[in-house]
């Protein structure tokens, strides 16, 4: 669905999806009801059916809404790069079509061109689980579905040091990248003009097998000003197929790096032979990062990766790749020509710094929320994302918080 309009758009909300139809059209309409001009919303859809399509051809008269069908095969980093193409806006964001965003978006990108801002990003705060996703309650939270959970936050901005904050990514071997303060074009602003940048230096806008940390390390690279706000400008969402539940049922089932459905449509792919060749979140995650320096000249990070830190992860997060991960951790050390012994030294006594701390401070997190330490104020009984969008706005209306009061609060 094309549109013609004299001013290109300030924002542009991208979705690529595939074959998770009734999440994509509650994701549209959500959007679609900001009230905005300066708003446009891409989908990119490449599932097996047209069923979407269909959709959106009866029942979006919209002029701000960009829609494009690929029928497969088409990869989905193909589909994510689809998205970035189609879209014309100043800044631009990607989610999920499961998620969802703040309304006050609008005014964050507003700010953010106002003072020359190439990347703006935040923590996710708050996420909305859809009905049915299979996930069970535990003795410290407890699972209805049709739920928003929205955490505390500070409302602080700042600006943020890249190269410091990649280089403490490196040196925790590649993995968690949402604990850093790092830009983000999946649910994070991000200026076109640096994408434009990546892809005129690597011929796409996304590669590896994770688009999202692909994007993060190359828009690190491609950024002059970064800025970090602790507000929820997103509603990351999930859902039965998405994939943050994916991610838990790895842990259940094949760890062979040939099962990874992110090679799907891919054709012949070259895996990174730092990283252990065994399929979870760590392993994705880092090849990813790895083609993404590599993509922006960026070997003396990668030479600077902390292999010893990612397998003490590797095999503290998932079970059964105990072994493999220890054997392509010496193969890895090796082509960096490293000293095995002192490797294995590290490893040690990163499995006690990284996964085990990373246990004791779970288990703190989930003692403070018992406790009334921490608090997360849970919305029940929504039953989509049109629901989820008005109970959060509702929520920050009520407890008078705004994007515009950070900013405020900020400049004093």
């Amino acid at each position: 669905m094309e549109r013609n309009m004299e001013a290109l758009p300030l924002l542009s909300i991208m979705i690529a999806t595939r074959n998770r139809i009734p999440y994509a059209i509650s994701a549209i309409q959500s959007i679609l009801e900001i009230p905005d001009p300066r708003l446009e919303l891409v989908v990119q859809d490449n599932s097996d059916s047209r069923d979407l399509e269909s959709y959106v051809h009866k029942n979006i008269k919209d002029h701000r809404f960009r829609y494009r069908y690929n029928p497969p095969p088409f990869s989905s980093i193909d589909n994510f790069n689809a998205a970035v193409e189609l879209a014309t806006g100043e800044y631009l964001c990607l989610i999920g079509d499961d998620d969802g965003v703040n309304p006050e978006i609008i005014e964050a990108a507003t700010w953010a061109k106002a003072n020359d801002i190439d990347a703006l990003t935040s923590r996710i705060i708050c996420g909305y689980l859809w009905r049915n996703t299979g996930i069970s309650s535990t003795l410290f939270t407890k699972v209805e579905g049709g739920q928003l959970s929205i955490m505390e936050f500070s409302g602080k901005i700042f600006e943020v040091d890249v190269r410091r904050e990649v280089t403490n990514l490196i040196r925790n071997g590649g993995v968690y990248y949402l604990t850093f303060h790092l830009p983000k074009l999946y649910h994070g602003l991000v200026r076109r003009n640096c994408l434009n940048d990546i892809h005129k230096k690597v011929g796409a806008y996304f590669g590896g097998l994770s688009p999202d940390i692909f994007a993060v390390l190359a828009i690190s690279e491609a950024a002059n000003k970064v800025v970090f706000i602790d507000y929820p400008l997103t509603i990351p969402g999930a859902c039965k197929v998405s994939s943050s539940v994916a991610e838990g049922q790895i842990k259940k089932h094949s760890k062979r790096l040939e099962d990874a459905p992110q090679f799907r449509d891919r054709g012949e792919y070259h895996w990174c032979e730092l990283v252990p060749r065994v399929y979870c979140p760590e392993t994705i995650w880092v090849d990813s990062a790895v083609a993404a320096l590599r993509a922006m000249g960026r070997d003396d990070l990668v030479q600077a990766l902390n292999l010893p830190k990612l397998a003490a992860y590797c095999i503290g997060a998932n079970r059964g790749v105990r072994w493999p991960v220890l054997r392509d951790l010496f193969m890895g050390l090796r082509i960096m020509r490293k000293n095995p012994a002192i490797g294995a030294i590290q490893f040690a006594w990163s499995f006690l710094s990284g996964p085990g701390m990373l246990l004791v401070r779970r288990a703190w997190n989930r003692f403070k929320i018992i406790c009334g330490m921490k608090f997360i104020h849970i919305i029940y009984g929504l039953d989509n994302m049109v629901e989820a969008t008005h109970a959060l706005t509702c929520h920050l209306k009520e407890n008078e918080h705004s994007f515009s009061d950070c900013v405020r609060h900020r400049i004093k």
